[in-house]
């Protein structure tokens, strides 16, 4: 048996004494207890740091294992919901929750942590999931219905920024239906995927699809200004980028600027020189504001790619018409 190194203690405690509001220093004075087997002792330690604490995540999560393994499994998911609700992106607090849970019978509960706990966790959550099928075999047996309840605000916050830092592209997944009555839910879920892809923005200041992803998100914010500033960031960088070109033209005419509008959609004509869209939505830029032979030839381009393009040919007479009765040229 190892002997315990009572020295090595007293120097601890004396370190917690002379600075008594580090919080650090209580958590590590109780794992050591733990791990010596003075289960009450450590649960002092950390009750003492807690004391000290303003946001004790740590403490709350270490004081949660102590008690579950003394057994008292109602004390410690107490103490370790309380970790989860100050610090909802630590995926081995959700973890050792549904532990917790588990061993005291509450399946339902765990099942549900388990799955946020999967969700958060990515590769290092990979060993939970036969323990999650476990428990939902185990409910399907008893005829429970799982309960799939949306995780809290700030938990689900931390998933959809765990998963958008992993694959940047879920960010575009996440506006690609646009909505002008967003929810309290649906606001935070979009600022969440906004934090990370500003982290990756900055870690990867070259590359430009994640301004793309930014313009994107602020757009559907309503933040019209910060999405035309991040749209020009990522032609900047990728000058040959039309689907960003495309973006900024949107961004222009809801800002009423239609004649940046008219500037980068024509790039996107010189780029994608074959997107027939892309010369019928010049056209009508050119036409709205009162530029019919600039338009004529946005026309003429749709229909050099389609000669039968029905709203190039009705625009295209219209537009010839007007200028005949005027006596100009077409």
């Amino acid at each position: 048996m190892r002997r315990h190194d009572y020295q090595a203690e007293a120097a601890l405690r004396d370190r917690v004494r002379a600075q008594p509001t580090n919080i650090a220093l209580h958590g590590e004075l109780g794992a050591w207890l733990m791990r010596a087997g003075r289960l009450a002792q450590a649960k002092e330690a950390l009750r003492t740091g807690l004391a000290q604490a303003s946001r004790p995540s740590d403490l709350h999560h270490l004081l949660g294992l102590i008690l579950g393994t003394g057994g008292d499994c109602d004390a410690a998911e107490r103490h370790l919901q309380r970790a989860c609700e100050l610090d909802p992106g630590r995926f081995e607090y959700l973890r050792d929750l549904a532990f917790v849970q588990g061993a005291a019978g509450r399946t339902v509960s765990s099942v549900e942590t388990l799955r946020q706990a999967i969700a958060l966790g990515g590769d290092a959550a990979a060993s939970l999931i036969w323990l999650l099928k476990i428990g939902e075999r185990a409910m399907s047996e008893a005829g429970v219905k799982p309960e799939r309840r949306p995780p809290p605000v700030a938990r689900r916050a931390a998933v959809i920024e765990r998963i958008v830092a992993r694959d940047p592209e879920v960010a575009e997944a996440l506006v690609s239906s646009r909505r002008d009555d967003l929810t309290a839910e649906d606001r935070e879920t979009l600022r969440a995927a906004r934090r990370a892809l500003a982290r990756l923005a900055s870690q990867n200041p070259k590359f430009a699809d994640l301004h793309f992803g930014l313009s994107l998100i602020a757009e559907q914010l309503g933040e019209i200004g910060r999405a035309i500033e991040a749209a020009e960031k990522a032609i900047t960088l990728n000058p040959r980028y039309a689907e960003a070109c495309l973006l900024a033209v949107r961004l222009y005419e809801r800002n009423g600027q239609p004649d940046h509008a008219a500037d980068r959609c024509r790039q996107v004509t010189r780029l994608r020189p074959k997107w027939i869209d892309a010369h019928l939505r010049l056209g009508h830029l050119l036409r709205e504001q009162g530029r019919p032979r600039e338009a004529i030839e946005a026309y003429r381009g749709a229909l050099a790619i389609d000669a039968k393009c029905e709203e190039a040919q009705h625009r295209l007479a219209g537009l010839e018409a007007a200028l005949a009765d005027e006596g100009g040229p077409t």
